[in-house]
């Protein structure tokens, strides 16, 4: 199984994933706080740039790599519209230049020489490559020495439904499936002596959200762990969803308040052998 590629998700990625503006520029000076000195940082999965982008321009040297042609379309549309200070408009019939180097290529076969960047960053993009070893010694691979693999490992914030919708979604056959590595255990005792970890400063954003939003998420196959199942698969089982949520009677339009944590870990590589 490859890598996931988001080009059915360009069109609505920063519609559904985006961040507000105060929480945007509060990650982008965290991280900064961690990449500044150290050169080139280089993300892996860059997508729309939700990341990469404000790091950009608040002056981190950035390159950066997907395998979707759409979310890197996207990524240079968004930087012809938010960069700061603004950018110059392009020439009519002229598409807007990269904002930095950008290269379309699968995470567990950069095109870089080796020991080529100071850092590289991965938000949300390991846990939906099979092969994330790969991946990562790919990484470790470009990094210099002295340099830091920073990882968001994602994660959706528990509902009130959520552990009834998802018996009632694999009563349909459907699970929610990371392929990847998901948390940073795995990882660390993967990589070893080779590197030494540490969580960077936690950043709590609230939200609200409804089950009728969840539903429309999932009829609409907006998540990628909805992308192996038939339209029919999903609508059947959101229908199921409906039909308990009448039974026990709750209200699919009651919003509750979401605390979800944005949660970076910095691996830092030692000059131990593998």
């Amino acid at each position: 199984m490859s890598s996931v590629s988001f080009d059915r998700a360009a069109s609505y990625y920063d519609a559904t994933r985006g961040l507000p503006v105060e929480i945007r520029l509060s990650l982008a000076r965290m991280l900064a706080g961690e990449l500044a000195g150290r050169g080139t940082c280089f993300e892996i999965g860059v997508g729309t740039g939700r990341i990469a982008l404000p790091l950009h321009d608040i002056g981190i040297p950035m390159m950066g790599s997907d395998i979707s042609a759409g979310m890197l379309q996207r990524l240079v549309a968004n930087a012809s519209r938010q960069t700061i200070p603004p950018a110059p408009q392009p020439e009519p019939g002229r598409p807007p230049h990269p904002p930095f180097p950008l290269m379309r290529a699968d995470a567990t076969d950069l095109p870089l020489a080796v020991a080529s960047v100071g850092a590289v960053m991965a938000s949300h993009v390991l846990h939906l490559i099979p092969p994330w070893r790969r991946a990562v010694e790919e990484a470790i691979r470009v990094l210099r020495p002295g340099g830091v693999l920073l990882v968001d490992f994602g994660g959706s914030t528990a509902t009130p439904w959520s552990s009834e919708t998802l018996a009632l979604f694999e009563a349909h056959g459907i699970r929610h499936i990371r392929p990847g590595v998901s948390g940073p255990e795995p990882l660390a005792e993967y990589l070893g002596s080779r590197v030494a970890v540490r969580p960077l400063p936690a950043i709590e954003m609230k939200s609200h959200r409804s089950l009728r939003q969840d539903l429309a998420d999932w009829e609409h196959q907006i998540h990628a762990w909805t992308w192996p199942y038939t339209a029919d698969q999903m609508r059947r089982a959101c229908q199921a969803i409906r039909d308990r949520a009448l039974e026990q009677g709750w209200s699919i339009d009651a919003e509750v308040e979401l605390t979800r944590t944005i949660q970076w870990w910095a691996f830092d590589l030692t000059d131990r052998p593998h």
